[in-house]
């Protein structure tokens, strides 16, 4: 059978002789690579300063209004609470819309602090202080 015949029949081409593997790149070290420096580090000393200002993260804020200092303006407030739907909310209106099988109870949710995030807000300096999540 000639190559055209065998193309016809669908049969892979015949093999060709491929040429050795290449030789290997030359070694960069004579014989073993040289030992490995040794650094030596200065210890350290690291000094911490207390902080006097106050940290919006440090803050304790509940569900309801709280009275802080304002981080922003450093005057004692009651926060202004505005409260959000979170991913919890969503969940809880699904559930209770697959439990009850209809979507008269999916509102629920969105009614209930309880189950909302409670974004703080200063009420002189309208500056956002925090977020309580419920648990």
């Amino acid at each position: 059978m000639d190559a055209t015949m065998e193309n016809k029949m669908g049969l892979p081409p015949p093999y060709e002789q491929m040429p050795p593997n290449p030789a290997p790149p030359p070694s960069y070290f004579a014989t073993a690579p040289p030992p490995p420096a040794t650094v030596t580090v200065a210890p350290r000393t690291v000094v911490v300063t207390p902080n006097t200002e106050t940290n919006p993260t440090s803050i304790k804020l509940g569900p309801g209004r709280t009275g802080i200092m304002c981080p922003n303006c450093h005057q004692s407030i009651v926060t202004r609470v505005h409260y959000v739907a979170n991913n919890r909310t969503h969940i809880v209106s699904a559930g209770l819309c697959i439990i009850a099988g209809c979507c008269c109870g999916c509102f629920i949710p969105y009614c209930m602090k309880s189950c909302k995030t409670a974004n703080h807000y200063c009420p002189k300096c309208r500056a956002f202080v925090g977020s309580h999540v419920p648990s």
